[in-house]
């Protein structure tokens, strides 16, 4: 088979029809495929570009705001727990302390109160034997006073004698007056004018007192028993004077 001569005649191109042509390189041919040669594009560096939100703030400031208000938000929260707390157990210590305090000073005022009750107890018993010797005083003193007035004037039976039968019903019945035989002779000229009367000598009674005696019993008027009698309106008296002067007896009328 023969071959065709090549025609190496120069075929001249249009110079509008050249700014159509593209450079075009030969294939690559291995085994059986066929690649074209084609130009690697060269890789474009992306830029790092950050996202704006709102137009102004770019995104990882808004993350850095938001980590921020959170790490406030919670140590503000611990700081009033902790306050709170504080406060709380102060005032939890408060009322403990109030109570421990409270509880010490009722035991304090029952050991007072003890004290005071062991104290009044010798007081009491001092007033009690000093109001006795203040009475037995007194009626000594009376007694001796009275005495030497009877022995002056005589006429202290007298008075004994009426008094007592003035407290007798008036019957008309019998009256014996018994009394001391120094005061008979004082006695003897009433007994023209009252014809029931009857004296009964007694030495054992003393002198300025009697007893009388009817028949509804017998009344004594004897100066032991007027004294008797006085004394135990000073030991009244005095008891009275005690309670008035302390609060702290009380009457069994405050107690209903």
């Amino acid at each position: 088979m023969r071959m065709k001569a090549i025609d190496k005649s120069v075929i001249r191109i249009r110079a509008e029809d050249a700014r159509a042509a593209a450079l075009w390189t030969l294939p690559v041919v291995q085994s059986h495929h066929v690649v074209g040669l084609q130009r690697k594009p060269e890789p474009v560096e992306e830029e790092a570009v950050e996202e704006v939100v709102d137009g102004r703030l770019k995104l990882s400031e808004l993350e850095k705001i938001r980590e921020d208000a959170y790490q406030e938000g919670l140590q503000q929260g611990r700081e009033e727990g902790v306050q709170q707390g504080l406060e709380e157990g102060r005032a939890a210590g408060h009322q403990e302390g109030l109570a421990a305090s409270q509880a010490e000073i009722d035991t304090q005022l029952q050991l007072l109160r003890a004290l005071q009750q062991q104290l009044d107890k010798p007081l009491q018993q001092v007033n009690a034997q000093m109001e006795q010797l203040v009475v037995e005083l007194i009626t000594e003193l009376s007694e001796a006073v009275i005495g030497a007035q009877i022995e002056q004037d005589g006429e202290a039976v007298i008075k004994a004698v009426e008094d007592a039968i003035a407290q007798l019903p008036q019957t008309g019945a019998e009256i014996k007056i018994i009394l001391n035989p120094g005061d008979v002779p004082v006695l003897e000229p009433l007994l023209a004018l009252n014809e029931n009367w009857t004296l009964v000598e007694e030495p054992s009674v003393t002198r300025g007192g009697c007893k009388v005696v009817n028949g509804y019993g017998l009344l004594d008027n004897t100066v032991e028993r007027r004294f008797g009698a006085a004394a135990s309106r000073l030991r009244s008296a005095l008891s009275q004077l005690d309670e008035a002067a302390d609060p702290s007896v009380q009457s069994p009328e405050s107690h209903e």
